[in-house]
This record gives C-alpha cells, sequence and structure tokens, in this order.
C-alpha cells in the first residue's frame, strides 16, 4: 500500500519530501558524472591546487546471486562508481541493483554503530541508543549463553542470501554446537525464493539445484515462470542468463513460455501458454501422458540410468517398496541396505527388474551394458511386461508401467479445463518437445585429446521462484518427468543441475530414513519452529515464512521451549518485509525473547523486533571468495572492500569472533576459521584475538593476492559441464559408484521409493494424531508420493466473490527485501503497480492509473488481508489474474526510501498458514483476491 508522505519538518529528521530527495540524488548524479569530485569539492587556489588519488579496486557484488565482479572507482579513499569487471569471462555487466548499491555504502541513514533497544514494545517501531562494540557483545553473550548452557535449541540463526557463511552459518553456529552442543536452528531464505524445486530435483537426482539449459546447443527451450529477460536463472543474474538465452534464440533456438504473464519474454518468445496460476502440475501431467501417448521414450536413459525398469510390490506388507534380491529366492545376488552407506543411496545394489532377454527376475546391474558411457548400447531390463510377475505371492510391477497408469487419466482435453490452456496447445509443445529431443542421436565431443561419443538430447527447461507454489514441489517432480522420458538430463543440449560436487548422497539419506524407519526418525516434537524433521514438515529446508505462525502458536506445534525464551540472530534478512503476511510476521518475531539484527541498515525486523542491532559492511566488505559460472566459463575473485570500512560498522566476520568469544567458543572458531580457509603451520590463527578477516584473506591461498588484484577466468571443462561425461573420480570416497553403473555416478529416482514411503508414514502419523480429516487441516501431507499427483489448490477454496488469482514477480531493480530501502532503485521503480488484464478492469469498472482495493482470502482461515495501490491495465496478463511485483513498501525507517516508495507489497496479502505452503515448507505466493475501486463506487 503506498505510504503517506509529508512535507520535512523543520528539526524532525525522519519528514523528507519527495521532492527533496530527488533532488538530492540529482545533485550526487551531477557529481558522479564529473567523476565523482562533488563528493570532495574544496576551495583551493592555483598555488595549492586539489589533488586526487585515483585508483581501481577490484570486488564483487554482495546483492545478487551470481556475486558479479565489479572494479571499484576510488578517488581519495570515496568510491565514485561501480563497474563490471572487464577481466572476467562470466560476467555481461551489472544489473541496476549491482551499480546502486554505490547509495548503500553513502546512505546516510545507514547504521552506523551497534544499537540497543530502550524503549517501545516488542510488535513497534522502538527507540534504540548508542551503544559500544565491548557492550554489545557482552550484553548479548550474558543473553545467550544461559540459553546455549541450558539447551541449544533456544538459539536461532537466520540468514538472508548466503554470503560468507565461514564466518556465521557455518563457523559460528559450528563454534557453539562444539563449545556446547548440536541443536542450534539454522534457517534461510529458501523458501522464499526456489527450494521447492530444488528439493524435488535432489531427491530425483543427487545435486541440490534447479535446471539449467545448456543454451549452446538447445534448439527448444521451455522458460518455466521466469522472466527470460529481467530475472536471471539458476546460478546466473540477469545480464548473463539474457545474453546467453538471446544468442540462443539468434542461433535458432524456439523458445515456449509457461506463464501468466508475458513480462520479458516479448520477441524471445515463439509460444506464450497464459497458465493459470498454482496449476502448473496439471500442465506437466498433461505434457508426460502426450509424450507416453507418442512413444517419446528414451530406452537407454531409462533402463540404464534409472529405476524405471525397478520392480516394485503393489500389495501386500512391502506395498510401495522396491523389489531386492533378499526378497527372491532365486537371484544370488545380496542386496544393500537402502540406509547402509552413500553408495547404497546413489546406486542401490540388488534391485531387482526383469530381463525380457533371459525372461527371468534378475538386479539391475546384471542388465546394464558393459560400457555405461556407450550411448548407443541399451540394457536388458524390461519397462513394460505382458505376463503378471509375483515375488512370495505379492504382484510386483516395473516402476514405469505404474508411471504410465498413473499418467492415463491426465490428458490435455483434462488439464485444459484446469490450466485455461487450449488442449491443441498444450499437446502441441508436448509432441515438439518429443520430436526435437532427436531420441537416440548422439555427438562428438573431445575430452584432452579423445573423441567421445554422447547422447545429444537439445531440448531443455529453466526455472526458479515459480515452484514456490502449494503444490510447487510436486509440479517440480511432474515437471522432470518430460527431461526424464526423452533422456535430457545432464548431457549436450539438455537441462543440467550445473554443479561439479555431484552426486551428492546427503540429500537422500534423511528422507531414506524417514521412509524406512520412521519410529526412530520422525516425531511430532520440533527442534525449532522451522518444523524440519518433524511429522509436519519430514524433508524441509527451513520454514522461512511458516515460522512466524508456528511462533504464534507454540502450544499448537509443540515447540520445545516458549518463544520469550528463545533467541534468534536474524544475519542479512529481513523477514518481516521478504515473508509473507507481515502483521503474522511481525507478531511472530515479537515472540522471541531476544532478536540481534546483523544489518547494514534499520529494516523492519530491525526496527520493530531487534533488541540488538550490530551494523555491518555493504561495499565495504571483507569476506570470501567469489564463484562464478556461466554456461562456458568459471571467474574466481574475492570480496574485498575498496576503502577503508566505513564509522563503526564490521564485517561479519569481525562481528561473529567477537560473539564467540563472548561466549566461550573463541577456539573453536579459530579453529573452524583455520580449516575452512586453509590455514596451515605459520599462516594459521593461533588465537581469537589475532584474528581478523581481512588477514584471514591475505594468508589463504584461496583468497590471497592474485584473486584479490582481479578476477581470474578459465574455460569450463566439458566434463565439469555435462554429468554424461564424469571422469573416474579422484576426489570421491572408493565406495561411491562414480561410474561403474552410470555415467552419472548414481542412479535417476525416476520412482521416488522414499517418498511414497515417507508420505504413507506421514499420513499414517496424522491420522492418528488428528483423525481422518487431517488432510483437511495439512492439505500438503497428500502431495508426497512416489509419483505426482494432481489434487486442487487449497485457495481454490475461497468464496466465489474472491475471482481472481494474485501472483507476484520480479523486477530487475529489486532482490526480494535486499534492496528495499536503496533510494536510487526506489527512484528507478518507485510504484509496484497493481498489473491486471484490460478485460477484467472493464468488468470492474476501472481504468489504468487508478486507484484500486485488493482484498484477499486465507481459505482455511477465513481471514482476509487489504491493499491499496495504482492500477496498470496491459493485455500481456492473462484474464482472472493479478500480479504485483515484490520490492517496495517495506515499512521501512529510512526517510528518503519512505519519500521515494509509492508502492504496493504483495506480502500484505499472501498467507503462510497450511494450504498456502507446500510439503517442503516452501512458501506460495498464490492467493484468490477480488479487486474494487478505491472508495468501491467505481469512480
Amino acid at each position: 500500500m503506498a505510504l503517506e508522505i509529508t512535507e520535512k519538518d523543520h528539526g524532525v529528521t525522519d519528514g523528507v519530501s519527495r521532492r527533496s530527495v530527488l533532488k538530492s540524488i540529482g545533485l550526487a548524479a551531477a557529481g558522479a558524472s564529473l567523476g565523482g569530485t562533488y563528493y570532495f569539492t574544496d576551495v583551493g587556489s592555483a598555488d595549492d591546487p586539489l589533488e586526487y588519488d585515483i585508483e581501481e579496486v577490484s570486488t564483487a557484488c554482495w546483492i545478487g546471486k551470481q556475486d558479479c565482479t565489479m572494479r571499484a572507482k576510488v578517488v581519495n579513499d570515496r568510491v565514485v562508481q561501480l563497474k563490471p569487471d572487464p577481466n572476467d569471462e562470466v560476467i555481461d555487466g551489472l544489473c541496476p541493483k549491482g551499480v546502486s548499491t554505490v547509495a548503500d555504502l553513502y546512505d546516510p541513514y545507514r547504521i552506523k554503530q551497534p544499537l540497543k533497544r530502550v524503549s517501545g514494545e516488542k510488535g513497534e517501531v522502538g527507540e534504540f541508543e548508542p551503544i559500544s562494540w565491548e557492550q554489545a557483545a557482552e550484553e548479548i553473550g550474558e543473553e545467550l549463553g544461559p540459553m546455549l548452557e541450558d539447551d541449544p535449541r533456544r538459539v536461532h540463526f537466520q540468514i538472508g542470501r548466503v554470503k560468507g557463511a565461514e564466518w556465521h552459518m557455518d563457523g559460528w553456529v559450528a563454534a557453539l554446537e562444539e563449545a556446547y552442543d548440536e541443536g542450534i536452528n539454522v534457517r534461510g531464505h529458501g523458501n522464499v525464493c526456489a527450494t521447492g524445486n530444488k528439493m524435488a530435483l535432489s531427491r530425483m537426482g543427487a545435486g541440490f539445484s534447479s535446471p539449467e539449459p545448456d543454451f549452446h546447443n538447445t534448439e527448444f527451450f521451455l522458460n518455466w515462470g521466469w522472466n527470460a529477460t529481467q530475472a536471471g536463472g539458476p546460478h546466473l543474474c540477469n545480464t548473463t542468463y539474457s545474453r546467453e538465452m538471446s544468442e540462443g534464440y539468434e542461433n535458432g533456438m524456439d523458445v515456449a513460455v509457461l506463464d501468466p504473464q508475458r513480462r520479458g519474454s516479448g520477441q524471445w518468445c515463439d509460444e506464450w501458454m497464459p497458465i493459470e496460476p498454482g496449476t502448473d502440475l496439471a500442465f506437466f501431467l498433461a505434457f508426460n501422458h502426450v509424450l507416453l501417448e507418442e512413444e517419446y521414450i528414451d530406452e537407454w536413459f531409462l533402463r540404464n540410468t534409472t529405476n524405471a525398469p525397478c520392480l516394485v510390490y503393489t500389495e501386500g506388507d512391502n506395498e510401495g517398496e522396491v523389489v531386492r534380491a533378499a526378497d527372491v529366492d532365486e537371484i544370488d545376488a545380496d542386496s544393500e541396505d537402502p540406509l547402509e552407506s552413500d553408495a547404497a543411496i546413489l546406486w542401490t545394489e540388488g534391485e531387482v527388474v526383469y530381463d525380457e532377454e533371459a525372461e527371468e527376475l534378475t538386479t539391475h546391474e546384471e542388465t546394464l551394458p558393459d560400457d555405461p558411457h556407450d550411448p548407443t548400447a541399451v540394457g536388458t531390463a524390461a519397462l513394460r511386461v505382458d505376463d503378471d510377475l509375483e515375488v512370495d505371492g505379492d504382484e510386483v510391477r516395473p516402476a514405469f508401467e505404474l508411471f504410465e497408469e498413473n499418467m492415463a487419466e491426465y490428458d490435455p482435453e483434462w488439464a485444459s479445463e484446469i490450466t485455461d490452456l487450449p488442449a491443441g496447445q498444450i499437446r502441441r509443445v508436448a509432441e515438439k518437445w518429443g520430436e526435437e529431443a532427436r531420441i537416440g542421436s548422439t555427438t562428438t565431443v573431445e575430452i584432452n585429446g579423445e573423441r567421445q561419443q554422447v547422447p545429444y538430447r537439445p531440448v531443455s527447461m529453466s526455472l526458479y521462484h515459480v515452484s514456490q507454489q502449494e503444490l510447487g514441489p510436486t509440479a517440480m517432480q511432474a515437471g522432470m518427468m518430460p527431461l526424464f522420458l526423452v533422456g535430457a538430463v545432464e548431457t549436450v543440449g539438455s537441462s543440467r543441475s550445473g554443479y561439479v560436487n555431484a552426486p551428492d548422497p546427503s540429500h537422500r539419506e534423511h528422507v531414506r530414513e524417514r521412509a524406512f524407519d520412521p519410529e526412530e526418525s520422525l516425531t511430532w516434537e520440533p527442534d525449532a519452529p522451522d518444523l524440519e524433521g518433524t511429522y509436519f514438515h519430514p524433508d524441509a529446508n527451513g520454514s522461512y515464512a511458516k515460522v512466524p505462525h508456528v511462533l504464534n502458536n507454540p502450544d499448537e506445534y509443540n515447540l520445545p521451549h516458549d518463544p520469550e525464551d528463545m533467541a534468534v540472530v536474524v544475519c542479512y534478512a529481513n523477514p518481516l518485509a521478504g515473508a509473507p503476511n507481515r502483521d503474522r510476521s511481525r507478531e511472530g518475531y515479537s515472540q522471541y525473547g531476544t532478536v540481534i539484527a546483523v544489518d547494514p541498515q534499520m529494516s523492519d525486523t530491525a526496527a520493530y523486533t531487534a533488541d540488538y542491532v550490530l551494523p555491518t559492511t555493504t561495499v565495504d566488505k571483507f569476506e570470501n571468495a567469489k564463484d562464478g559460472m556461466s554456461n562456458t566459463h568459471y571467474t574466481s575473485s574475492t570480496r574485498t572492500a575498496p576503502i577503508p570500512q566505513l564509522w563503526e560498522c564490521r564485517d561479519e566476520g569481525e562481528i561473529f569472533k567477537d560473539l564467540a568469544a563472548e561466549l566461550d567458543a573463541g577456539d573453536e572458531y579459530v579453529d573452524y576459521v583455520n580449516d575452512a580457509f586453509e590455514l596451515e603451520g605459520e599462516d594459521a590463527f593461533d588465537d581469537v584475538d589475532e584474528l581478523t578477516v581481512e588477514e584471514c584473506l591475505d594468508r589463504s591461498p584461496r583468497y590471497g593476492e592474485e584473486y584479490r588484484e582481479g578476477p581470474q577466468s578459465e574455460e569450463r571443462p566439458l566434463d565439469e559441464r555435462y554429468w554424461v561425461l564424469m571422469p573416474e573420480s579422484d576426489n570421491l570416497d572408493e565406495d561411491i559408484h562414480r561410474t561403474e553403473y552410470s555415467p552419472f555416478g548414481f542412479k535417476w529416482q525416476f520412482y521416488l521409493e522414499s517418498f511414497e514411503l515417507l508420505g504413507e508414514n506421514v499420513r499414517e502419523g496424522f491420522e492418528d494424531e488428528y483423525g481422518d480429516d487431517a488432510d483437511e487441516q495439512f492439505p500438503y501431507i497428500q502431495d508426497i508420493t512416489g509419483f505426482a499427483q494432481w489434487r486442487e489448490p487449497t485457495m481454490w477454496n475461497s468464496p466465489d466473490e474472491y475471482d481472481l488469482t494474485l501472483f507476484d514477480y520480479k523486477q530487475i531493480e529489486h532482490k526480494q527485501s535486499r534492496t528495499a530501502q536503496n533510494p536510487l532503485l526506489n527512484e528507478l521503480a518507485p510504484n509496484n503497480y497493481i498489473r491486471m488484464n484490460s478485460r477484467d478492469a472493464a468488468e470492474i469498472g476501472v481504468s489504468d492509473g487508478d486507484r484500486v482495493v485488493v482484498e484477499s482470502h486465507n481459505a482455511v482461515t477465513g481471514d482476509t488481508y487489504e491493499l491499496e495501490g495504482d492500477l496498470m491495465v496491459l493485455e500481456g496478463i492473462k484474464p482472472g489474474t493479478i500480479a504485483i511485483p515484490y520490492g517496495n513498501d517495506t515499512h521501512t525507517q529510512h526517510p528518503n526510501v519512505k519519500a521515494l516508495d509509492e508502492g504496493a507489497n504483495p506480502n500484505d496479502l499472501f498467507d503462510s498458514t497450511e494450504g498456502y505452503c507446500s510439503w517442503s515448507a516452501d512458501q506460495s505466493f498464490h492467493i484468490r483476491v477480488k479487486v474494487e475501486p478505491a472508495g468501491g463506487d467505481g469512480e
């Protein structure tokens, strides 16, 4: 909602008019255009001319996910310009966010020394007084020390975009847990970002990642719910992603966009599919139906590298489990316990298939070609079996057969009713995908002078925040199947995860434990309000958005301590602005007995809930290495401070070093830092008092002089671009089957056995605890299944008067709440317009630029929420929907931003209760709303 702006009252520091702010920005811009001399103008004479010491310093952006390298132009210890480093082979310029951070550096309202709340109830804007760092550390130590001694679960740590984890999320937490005990709750921001798709994919694959298109070789690209030219992509900020995509398009790549808003697709889109928000799952179920119907099936990939041919019990005590050799008397082979080892998690030996050549049951390994890298050699494990198969009297069937049966009802005509897309369009795009995949084709690549033949599958997909919907992880589960079915995974032309440290069994290990041994690993007693690992959310990644709801209802979720007996350190995060339902978030964080905000600005979280605010650095930051990656290159550099650090602000490393020392964990902190930065012998720190972040970077071989001078770029080897080319492992344990059975190092989970069993365990537990209507109270428990299945989104239960679906989207100028207090970015994007199709606007009786009221409805609780804003009418958005970008109106205490910010914030309308989060606790950014003219009369 728009903020009220008042004219400046002389003598009051926070009443700033928009006009005065624009004037000050204009003066600053004028000075910057003269080489930045406006900041340093002095009176001189011909006999005493002004002197300027000008240099360029290499550093890196601290806002976005790509950590773009930058050159800071420094004049007399003042940064006057930030620009892209020309030696970086990964980046293609800087976006507005990176360039604008010079405003964060010299912001007059930046916190300059530690602050302590002296008055004001939690939940209200407090009054703070400056204190020394010594006093802050001592008092925080006195607060946290007894909690840690009593139960480390009473102390929580929350981070925004994870940067410099060695100093805080890993280092400080690890030191405290070594000194006290394990149990500190650590949560990131991923549940309002992109972990929904990463959670699903890491269970199907073996890396916590998102699909990344091979733009240099893709011929058909499906861009799923992602702003093609303004939002970047997995691992990449928008400049690099946009350049790679446009190059692919110019080289003939076709692009289909699945998104209710056309946004930046523009000329880069051959096919626009304006889908009903929240129905992506239905689209992909139908997509898979068409691929199966038209027989677009890559048998090499499915038989050789996935569990698609593995037999699954369909009845009996073992229903849902994969058959293992120990179950079959006729098979003379060992079965690995799925819980025993990393190797068992990645490739479980002894899983049983039907060998259609030998016409008998045998282990999957026995049916594989001698050379797993040969893209023309197909194994003999059957995907379909004509005869009935039994093991100990119980029916068993190939997972692939079960998948076909599961997909049979989901035809395009069915999906059309749900997605509001024409059935013919769904079928056309799916058939194009299957045709363009060129199943069976190969290409030849050269690695270290040797030529190697590999599969060529030139179709790919990319997505990111689109998974943040109630059915998001399940939609991802269904959305990966088109890649699996045609073999377009981790090979030339296809989608890749992009990480080189996979396969990683850790992403599957805990799921298997809770699937196969629920009595030991599932509980109703959470350690913390993120509920991770409990029946409530047995497979989650820290429920950032749901935490306030849990804090407001501690008894319902069986928290081990009352919130007032707990503390949280919030580092570079602003949950009161970045998470949905800001009233609920404010109430929730106000329950904490102690809140410590580590932030350069007086964020919403700091102003309303913090007891202590510890000012950290912005561009004047020493931190750690920056590792960038594009389709073709790696770049490494170090994030260093281009100028002496300002005021009494400190790097996070310095802040958490002092807090560790105050909590008698200084020795443990030093040991961790020495290990994390590879410091040995004389380079290692002996004492916490000796440790500084800058000195640590100087001593570390990984962060030292070479990387401080500028980025070091190198070409990305082909065997690190495509997992199908992975060499024999030199850096992983010998018991991990890197290439013995699969060129990918593991077996892709076509059928999620662990999820099927986990879901059964969870639903049984909920039925015992909550009764027969458990799935009405906790609808997401229906979605933990071996194959993705459709159900209607909870929001559809709202009354008919809430006839529009709200979704949010990303602007190039903002990065969730991290950029909201930057006045330059608020000048570039001052108003978050409420976007609506012209047909809907006509029905409501409003026009472009009108003031409207939007009211949302929580279909579970009946609660309603309201905001007011300015309307933008356009054709490039699906009728029946409205869109509001995030980033504006953060209830900030920053007077300049208050004056500039005219936008609405959709987080006032979203909610975070059950029904608006997924099984992985990922937040849904969809809700049903109604829109009326402001004043209610349409005039």
